[in-house]
């Protein structure tokens, strides 16, 4: 079975990215997605949480269902890809800060691999 690589630019985008993290993404175990200081609900997070302020990304299970987020721990990292913290999906929900990261190029053969 060949390798399907998702991103064709995260190691240049994140390079300080844990292997296991960024191998863990490459083979669609796990989503980054960024964190949008916009949102209404950041303010509140970062309060409780300020240690996010240096954070850029979020890494989770994707096969999580929603429901089951609290038996999680969400991976955050700087722009780079360095870790900040860990936190327990009981402590935090990420609906409402979170977006998707659109400097991430996909790669052909992953959209070609789940269209077909």
């Amino acid at each position: 079975m060949q390798h399907i690589v998702k991103y064709e630019n995260l190691q240049e985008l994140v390079p300080e990215l844990l292997q296991v993290l960024q191998e863990s993404i490459q083979d669609d175990l796990l989503e980054i997605r960024r964190i949008n200081r916009l949102a209404e609900k950041f303010e509140a997070v970062l309060e409780r949480f300020p240690e996010l302020q240096d954070a850029t990304y979020v890494i989770y299970s994707k096969y999580v269902r929603k429901c089951d987020h609290e038996h999680e721990t969400f991976v955050f990292v700087t722009e780079q890809g360095s870790p900040i913290t860990y936190i327990h999906g009981r402590d935090l929900t990420l609906h409402g800060i979170i977006k998707p990261c659109e400097e991430f190029a996909i790669t052909e053969e992953y959209v070609y691999s789940h269209t077909s």
